[in-house]
Parts: structure tokens; C-alpha cells; sequence
């Protein structure tokens, strides 16, 4: 498969996953900055997903508490939505929001149920992004041979 081919997939499942409010406008605007800094869309998914899972693993320990700690969970809920907003993932950062409500108002009930939603749009967050690395490497390994032909 030819890297334009890719190109135009992975452009194509980008537009999908706007679409269907995964992803917002801040996805695209991170694309065309990578015209002057190449690897910039595999470098920042990169960390989104390191520090993704850090604070969603961080989040699950402070939920587990007897006593939760409603201050620390906000600011979490606050980090991860910085996280996903950093690829524009909308939906989760709109389930943040909700998650860092819950805890200001110390509802144990609503602050479960937020980290809930939060944890399904991150995982739904992830299983995308990490579709698009794995796009951008494979037309990544054909930019030497295009640049030969």
C-alpha cells in the first residue's frame, strides 16, 4: 500500500472520529504544525498516552479510598482533561468536567459514576489514537522511498 493511500486513510478515519465528537478541531490544528515540526502528531500521542494511563490508574487509587480525597481527585479530573485536550479529545475532557464537578460538590456517587465516563472515553480516546501512531508509522516507513523514487 502506497503511503498516499495511507495518507488519505488515515485522513479519512480522522474526519470519522470528528465526526463522531471524538476528536475536535485541535486534532487537525496539531496535524498542520507537524508541516514544520515532523513527528509532532507520534511524539504528543505518545505522552497523551503515557500520562493517559498514569492519571486514569491514579484516579481508579483515589476512588478506591475509604475516605476520598475529593480535592486530589478534581485536580486529576482537571490534568486529564488538559491531557485530552491536548489532541482534541473533546468527549473526554467534556467527561473531566463532569468528574471534577462531582468531586468540588464531595458526591462520592456522582464522582463514580463520573470516573465511569471519564475511563470509557479515555479508553475510547486511546484504541483510536493508537490506531493513528500505527498509521503514521506505516506512512512514516514510506517517506524514504518516496523521497528515492
Amino acid at each position: 500500500m502506497s503511503g498516499t493511500r495511507l495518507e488519505q486513510q488515515l485522513k479519512s478515519f480522522i474526519r470519522s472520529l470528528r465526526e463522531q465528537g471524538i476528536l475536535d478541531h485541535r486534532f487537525n490544528q496539531m496535524k498542520e504544525l507537524e508541516n514544520e515540526t515532523p513527528g509532532l502528531v507520534m511524539e504528543v500521542i505518545t505522552l497523551v498516552l503515557r500520562d493517559g494511563d498514569a492519571g486514569i490508574e491514579e484516579l481508579t487509587r483515589n476512588l478506591r479510598e475509604r475516605d476520598i480525597n475529593y480535592p486530589k481527585v478534581a485536580d486529576l479530573a482537571h490534568k486529564l482533561k488538559g491531557i485530552g485536550s491536548s489532541v482534541g479529545g473533546c468527549r473526554m475532557a467534556h467527561a473531566c468536567c463532569e468528574l471534577r464537578d462531582a468531586s468540588e460538590a464531595y458526591s462520592k456517587e456522582r464522582s463514580l459514576s463520573g470516573f465511569d465516563r471519564v475511563r470509557r472515553e479515555y479508553l475510547v480516546l486511546r484504541e483510536n489514537l493508537n490506531q493513528i501512531l500505527q498509521m503514521e508509522h506505516a506512512i512514516n516507513a514510506f517517506e524514504p522511498r518516496r523521497r528515492h523514487q
